[in-house]
């Protein structure tokens, strides 16, 4: 029983040694990364708006 015990207690400090690096080291880069493509999606969608405006504009200025 000490044994199953003890592989108990590694196995619970593993896993904090665990939660702590996806705290510290995975999370804070999937949110990095995560921020960085939002950014890139948002200039891209401003860049078509931009596009259809001037669409928009164009074809509102041509007489039929």
């Amino acid at each position: 029983m000490a044994n199953f015990e003890e592989f108990g207690r590694t196995v619970d400090e593993e896993m904090k040694k665990l939660k702590e690096f996806f705290e510290t080291e995975v999370k804070p880069g999937a949110k990095r990364g995560t921020l960085d493509a939002l950014r890139a999606a948002s200039a891209r969608l401003a860049e078509l708006a931009d596009d259809l405006e001037r669409r928009f504009k164009d074809s509102a200025e041509k007489p039929e």
